[in-house]
């Protein structure tokens, strides 16, 4: 009674111990309020604590839909499994900080987006993948199959699901993957598989996806094939059109904001292709100088010269972008510039600022022809003056009709093989989509062999039992006739029955297969 008020009529503080005594004496008092307290405190006794995100229904649009990328795991406090995993998933979240995001959803305290994560089959813990609003991978992990190195392979393997980053197994596949995505820079990753440094490669070049083509490598032999010095981990990067073609590399172990910005300084190739949907990435600058080119002629060789004058004015402060045009297949978007042959370089200005906006802007050009197009210094000297007063020597010029939109309208799409539109239709599909895809394909193939590949059968077995059956029949009569002329035959009453039984047994199996 110490605390009580009649005692401490003036004491604030007094009179709120003596209010929590009487609710403590309450609770024990009261053997169910009792077992309600020790549960709750048993509860927060094993909480299993966390540096990571703890991810709710009310964040996780917010947090998770975001665009970036989610390791996810859903437990519960209770659980032994998860209790024993809880030291590893620090770990993985601590290397993994700041490479992707990591966070926790309680499924004891927020059931229905726990439920929702894991599915209704899974237990706990349930380790996601998630990519903004899709689930990438998803695996459950038992107590004696965890570890650190095991759940970051699982997040590097899941990543390159994800992205569609191609593994190459020798020289010749980096061959044809450089070969094989000639309108994009190809990014190689040298490393060890499942690291660390692979996974910090792919979640900084997927800020670039799909503009960057990746792939990955462990064979040391295959990095060597481009760069005979190269020491893993390190990336790759080819921005011409062979893998001799001037190639980059980034080595060591970068963070992923290093890693990000290396890549974003090399996000374009040297002599980009104009096609249908890339102008203004291609043509970012207000100054932009088009190679024409024959139909299949690799850019980077074909306009070697120009990316060379594009370095040597850039100190001057020209900032010139360069592309390639080939001339049979955009015929359309040429004939704006009247006659232009293959070996020209068209040089197009953004008539303003050089911003890129809706399409409005003027555009003009000069036609500088192949004579002048193949030396490097008469060729800087030409942009340079032409950049500077308006106009060149024994150049073409003129405004393009209807502006960017005009031009812009006019460029067609790259030449794709039907096959290989299907292939990358089905690539940018999750894999969950793929699984379901082949499903169905399957059950039409399966569907189809029956209702219509038997009877299919079954018409082509009647019409060659027939044929045969046919032949036999002349056959026969042929040998009757011959022994007619050249001798009369009486055959026996043995020998008629004998030929008759051979027709009916023709006859049953003609009907047997019908």
């Amino acid at each position: 009674m110490k605390w009580h008020p009649d005692k401490n009529p003036n004491c604030e503080e007094c009179q709120l111990k003596f209010q929590r005594v009487a609710r403590a004496y309450e609770v024990l008092s009261d053997p169910m309020k009792r077992k309600i307290y020790d549960k709750e405190q048993k509860l927060m006794e094993s909480a299993i604590k966390s540096n990571t995100v703890s991810i709710t229904t009310s964040n996780y649009h917010e947090l998770v839909k975001s665009g970036d990328i989610w390791l996810i795991q859903v437990y519960v406090d209770w659980n032994e499994f998860c209790q024993h995993y809880a030291p590893v998933w620090e770990e993985v979240a601590s290397r993994l900080d700041g490479v992707i995001s990591v966070g926790r959803v309680n499924l004891g305290r927020d059931k229905g987006l726990g439920s929702r994560l894991m599915g209704s089959k899974d237990t706990v813990p349930s380790i996601a993948i998630w990519d903004g609003a899709t689930e990438v991978r998803r695996v459950r992990f038992q107590f004696h199959d965890v570890s650190v190195d095991g759940l970051i392979k699982f997040v590097a393997q899941a990543m390159r699901e994800r992205f569609k980053v191609k593994e190459l197994k020798d020289a010749r596949d980096l061959k044809t993957f450089v070969s094989d995505n000639r309108n994009k820079v190809r990014a190689v990753f040298v490393g060890k598989a499942g690291s660390l440094e692979q996974v910090s490669f792919i979640a900084a070049a997927s800020k670039f996806h799909p503009h960057l083509a990746l792939a990955i490598t462990s064979k040391l032999s295959v990095g060597q094939s481009a760069w005979e010095g190269i020491k893993p981990p390190a990336v790759l990067l080819f921005r011409g059109d062979e893998v001799s073609d001037e190639p980059a590399m980034i080595s060591g172990r970068l963070s992923k904001k290093e890693m990000m910005k290396k890549l974003n300084d090399s996000r374009y190739l040297f002599c980009p292709r104009l096609i249908a949907g890339n102008f203004h990435n291609v043509c970012e600058s207000s100054w932009c100088a088009v190679k024409v080119i024959g139909d299949g002629e690799k850019p980077f060789a074909s306009a070697r010269v120009l990316v060379k004058v594009k370095n040597a004015v850039k100190p001057a402060g020209l900032n010139v972008s360069v592309a390639a045009i080939e001339s049979s297949l955009q015929s359309p978007v040429l004939s704006s510039f009247g006659k232009v042959k293959k070996g020209d370089v068209l040089l197009l200005h953004r008539e303003g600022d050089g911003a890129v906006e809706s399409g409005e802007k003027k555009i003009r050009y000069w036609i500088l022809e192949k004579a002048s197009s193949e030396d490097e210094t008469s060729l800087t000297s030409l942009i340079k003056q032409i950049a500077t007063k308006g106009e060149g020597s024994n150049v073409v010029e003129g405004h393009v009709d209807g502006g960017e939109n005009a031009l812009t309208s006019k460029l067609v799409p790259d030449r794709v093989s039907f096959t290989q539109v299907v292939f990358d239709f089905v690539d940018n599909l999750s894999v969950e989509k793929q699984i379901i895809l082949y499903t169905v394909l399957l059950s039409i193939g399966v569907l189809f062999s029956f209702y219509v590949g038997k009877p299919i059968l079954q018409a082509t077995t009647l019409a060659l039992d027939q044929k045969y059956l046919q032949q036999d029949n002349q056959e026969d009569l042929d040998g009757s006739d011959s022994g007619k002329e050249a001798s009369p035959r009486h055959h026996s009453d043995s020998e008629e029955e004998d030929d008759q039984d051979d027709e009916d047994e023709d006859v049953v199996l003609v009907k047997k297969r019908k």
